[in-house]
């Protein structure tokens, strides 16, 4: 790609971006319009009110047909054309000039959509490797009630596994809700990869993110499996050329290669399970969260859904939220975040976690089995601790 079709790649995202802010902007002058002349109406206003705010929805207006200004793809698709003109058609240079024309009237096409779709397309950058950073995070879902989630702070790097527990109404379903964006923080602020997260780019936010389900039956929409996979490529407009190689790659992660023609509903429930998350993973989101993923699962399909999240922990590519009641789960992670009345009360490795056993029952939560066999072993002389898994207790216990 030359100097100059970089540039304008770089130059389209920064387009959406700006198309994405004004639209904002445009919407919120609109609707206090709206609502300014609904108040005069009513007689609750003067007309000097209205005006005022029809003046301010002009001049966003204004500014948003400026920021729609699409000139520069234009004049890029001319440049192109005329340097393949002066090209010999046999020549090594003449092919490489016209790959950069094609390159030039795709960004020139793709200009055009984002000015319709309002640059929802637009791509935010990573500007730190500090995956999510929560800042005295507060949020109540009714004026006057408790707060749901009161003052979560926390910084968690990219490529971390983090298991957040907490018994039912702890406030770790609603911090999950607020993470993915579908609920807006009463109080405080959240940074994903260094961008703060505002009205103006939440819809970019998302795209960071990917989330797999309680019940992989509400995530399917195809007929088979490969038609499920490739839905979400087509919502974000993924060139249908490149989407087989997406969605038998998404596929292979999980072992599902083999189902790709199979009717959804006719796998079992761990199957589903890894459907759904090679559904996210096909959009290679960056942070990947596991929302009581394996709550309806029998063991069989919890022990496939773990091994998956298991990998994907190992590879250090994507950061990875279990939100769980399946103490179990804690072992594999990397840090937890234990969750109370809201709070967050405790934040630390597994064995850190562990190592307070008796508060983990203060606040109703169990420990792993894997922990109780070793607390049933200590209380019987054998000092065996931090075990990650049954197969190293058996050989913690083998050179006792």
């Amino acid at each position: 790609m030359s100097s100059t079709n970089l540039n304008a790649t770089e130059k389209l995202n920064e387009f959406r971006l700006k198309l994405n802010e004004h639209n904002d902007k445009l919407i919120r002058a609109s609707q206090k319009m709206i609502i300014a002349r609904s108040k005069f109406s009513r007689r609750e206003v003067e007309i000097d009110f209205v005006k005022s705010a029809e003046n301010e929805y002009k001049i966003i207006k204004k500014d948003f047909k400026e920021v729609s200004d699409n000139s520069f793809f234009f004049e890029n698709v001319k440049k192109a054309k005329e340097e393949l003109k002066k090209a010999s058609k046999n020549s090594k240079e003449y092919w490489k000039l016209f790959e950069e024309y094609k390159l030039a009237v795709f960004l020139y096409k793709e200009s055009k959509v984002a000015i319709k779709d309002r640059g929802h397309g637009g791509l935010l950058s990573k500007l730190s490797q500090t995956a999510l950073k929560l800042d005295k995070i507060k949020f109540r879902y009714r004026e006057g009630h408790p707060f749901a989630v009161n003052g979560v702070s926390v910084e968690i790097k990219h490529g971390d596994y983090i298991a957040i527990i907490g018994h039912n109404g702890s406030g770790k379903s609603t911090l999950s809700k607020i993470i993915i964006g579908v609920l807006q923080p009463t109080n405080g602020s959240i940074e994903v990869y260094g961008n703060k997260v505002t009205r103006n780019n939440i819809n970019m936010i998302r795209k960071f993110l990917g989330i797999v389900f309680q019940n992989p039956d509400n995530q399917f929409i195809g007929s088979t499996v490969r038609d499920d996979i490739a839905f979400g490529l087509e919502n974000r407009r993924i060139a249908p050329s490149k989407m087989a190689d997406i969605i038998v790659k998404s596929a292979k992660k999980v072992r599902m290669e083999e189902f790709l023609d199979h009717e959804p509903l006719m796998l079992s429930g761990g199957q589903k399970q890894r459907v759904a998350i090679a559904s996210a993973l096909a959009l290679s989101p960056d942070i990947l969260i596991f929302d009581e993923a394996t709550s309806m699962l029998d063991p069989k399909g919890k022990n496939e859904v773990k091994e998956i999240m298991v990998e994907l922990k190992n590879t250090r590519e994507k950061t990875i939220f279990s939100i769980t009641h399946d103490m179990d789960e804690i072992l594999n992670a990397d840090k937890v975040m234990v969750m109370n009345k809201g709070e967050l009360v405790k934040f630390g490795s597994p064995k850190e976690i562990l190592s307070e056993k008796e508060f983990l029952r203060s606040i109703h939560l169990d420990i792993p089995f894997v922990a109780q066999i070793e607390e049933a072993l200590q209380n019987e002389g054998l000092k065996i601790s931090g075990s990650a898994n049954l197969e190293e207790l058996v050989k913690n216990i083998c050179q006792k």
